[in-house]
């Protein structure tokens, strides 16, 4: 993801780069159940009616509703990114900079106290 460097040191987290990544992710994973689906039915149908109760207009299965299914995971990814990356950006913004790496302290250091 692309990041931005503001005056407080702080990177902040890209909208459209998040919206995208997900946007694909989601998409992605729900083809993937589609077919998962299709080669094992009795297996999936105990699951279909969490996509129908979710996705609005979704029913198993038509050409129609898998469009109806990207749809509504576009819409879905959308959202978590338009909500979740300003909320990271803010909370972020408020810790102090922390040592990056592993965590730990080089031998003979004391590490940083964590401060939320």
């Amino acid at each position: 993801m692309k990041a931005e460097k503001e005056g407080n040191d702080h990177e902040t987290t890209d909208d459209q780069g998040t919206a995208l990544a997900l946007v694909i992710f989601f998409d992605l994973t729900f083809t993937l159940c589609v077919l998962w689906g299709l080669a094992l039915p009795q297996v999936h149908a105990k699951g279909i009616f969490v996509l129908e109760a979710i996705m609005p207009g979704f029913t198993w299965l038509t050409p129609q509703s898998y469009l109806i299914g990207l749809a509504w995971n576009t819409v879905w990814a959308l959202y978590i990114a338009v909500v979740f990356v300003p909320l990271f950006n803010y909370f972020e913004a408020g810790r102090t900079v922390e040592v990056r790496g592993t965590g730990r302290a080089p031998l003979g250091e004391k590490a940083l106290p964590h401060r939320p």
